[in-house]
């Protein structure tokens, strides 16, 4: 199955901007930090408070009241800029994952959006949408019309009880970044024609180093189950 058009033009500008791609198993942390402004730190133990104090110490704001909790990964982003934090304790497979999906939000939920609100508005958007000033209101009629965001970037960091995001908007925008990361670290194209899922899923973590769970999560994607027949037509192909 061929990805997304945005999955495919996301990963083609990411790598565009990269250079050759690693080998596989990729680790992003060359690529990542060579195509975009972004700086990865990996901290043991990795906490919302510990991100929370990095920040503070090297004077970087991050507006959340969101309550402490154990973090596996973070992305965190000012005005073009973005830090992406890493349990320094996690096994490299988890890791390798964890640094592909927060470069597929800086792509898909931050990079892209400030893009698209530069093309369309102008460049003093940016400063509306990096939370510098409110937006003007002939800005929030353009925005309208043009159907781009203008405002403050939002972060996606809520969590309810069970640990799973609060809102829809929220959940698609962490499956987006799962698609896009599987797309950055196991391409489809050199995944087509191999639809049993069982093999593909080994393969998956064997040659392009996925963690179990996320390997079964993208052999689905690419293999999905075949719908299920209408009773009718099975009566129907029965009979001729």
């Amino acid at each position: 199955m061929s990805p997304p058009v945005w999955v495919a033009e996301l990963a083609g500008r990411f790598w565009a901007a990269a250079g050759p791609a690693p080998p596989f198993p990729r680790d992003l942390t060359r690529a990542a930090t060579a195509a975009l402004p972004l700086r990865v730190a990996r901290l043991p133990g990795l906490r919302l408070n510990d991100v929370r104090s990095w920040l503070s110490r090297n004077r970087v704001a991050c507006p959340t009241d969101e309550p402490d909790r154990p973090l596996r990964a973070c992305l965190v982003c000012r005005a073009g800029v973005g830090f992406v934090f890493l349990d320094a304790d996690d096994p490299a497979d988890e890791s390798r994952l964890s640094l592909a999906h927060e470069v597929a939000h800086f792509l898909r939920d931050y990079d892209a959006l400030r893009r698209a609100a530069a093309a369309r508005l102008g460049p003093a958007a940016l400063e509306v949408f990096d939370g510098k000033r409110p937006a003007t209101a002939e800005e929030r009629l353009h925005a309208v019309f043009r159907g781009v965001p203008v405002a403050a970037h939002v972060h996606l960091l809520r969590r309810d009880d069970t640990g799973q995001p609060r809102s829809e908007a929220e959940r698609e925008a962490e499956a987006a970044a799962d698609r896009l990361a599987f797309e950055l670290l196991a391409p489809a194209e050199l995944l087509t024609g191999h639809c049993e899922t069982g093999a593909l899923r080994a393969r998956l973590e064997a040659e392009f180093g996925l963690p179990s769970a996320a390997a079964a999560v993208y052999a689905a994607v690419l293999c999905p189950p075949a719908p299920p027949t209408d009773p009718f037509v099975a009566r129907l192909r029965k009979l001729s």
